[in-house]
């Protein structure tokens, strides 16, 4: 595997993204690079960890709205994930003042819905959707990406109690009652659909 110049992003964390080639096949895929010292605390090393079986199982279930794991591998000074590409970038990209359409919003909504619903089923909250997490293939498809901030063991009525995703998509419940339940992704999607059909996110608010 040999990945090119392209940065195709970079994390808060220590990692980047790069648009890699497998030599075998010619397949392009998003290389993830983790840098090693970024895994020293037991959290840190756990949420990689999950984010892999996440990747394995969307891969193993053929599931279409995320995205799945090609290879993992270790290097001396980095964790490396090879996961499916997305050629046409993130759904920010798409976005304008004006919003998009209403067709498109409710292809993408649809996507990502079917998505949650994989991960749901296999009691998975992804608890950080936003436009940047969710993806499009060649094919025009949504895809959910970066499970950094998941959590196992979420069935419908299971409680979690750290605070954890992005401001302007986070369900007023985490910041009120404190704990929450996996439906808490269901109103980032909510935020996400308004912020297509109009262009901005709808609720600013003061942590």
């Amino acid at each position: 595997m040999r990945h090119q110049i392209c940065i195709l992003y970079s994390g808060i964390f220590l990692f980047q993204v790069y648009r890699a080639q497998y030599r075998k096949t010619k397949e392009i895929v998003a290389l993830k690079a983790i840098e090693m010292h970024d895994l020293n605390s037991y959290n840190t090393f756990g949420q990689i960890v999950l984010e892999q079986r996440i990747l394995m199982l969307a891969n193993k279930e053929r599931c279409h709205f995320l995205v799945g794991l090609f290879a993992s591998f270790q290097t001396e000074h980095h964790v490396c994930f090879a996961m499916d590409y997305a050629e046409g970038g993130d759904l920010v990209c798409q976005l304008d003042e004006d919003g998009i359409s209403v067709e498109r919003t409710q292809f993408y909504a649809a996507c990502i819905v079917l998505g949650l619903q994989f991960l749901h089923e296999h009691n998975i909250a992804h608890r950080d959707l936003k436009p940047e997490n969710i993806l499009l293939d060649s094919d025009g498809y949504a895809k959910i990406a970066d499970y950094g901030l998941s959590r196992e063991g979420m069935t419908y009525d299971t409680l979690a109690y750290s605070e954890c995703g992005s401001l302007y998509y986070m369900a007023p419940e985490i910041f009120r009652e404190g704990y929450y339940t996996r439906s808490v992704d269901w109103w980032s999607l909510g935020v996400i659909i308004y912020e297509m059909l109009i262009g901005n996110v709808s609720i600013y608010s003061k942590k």
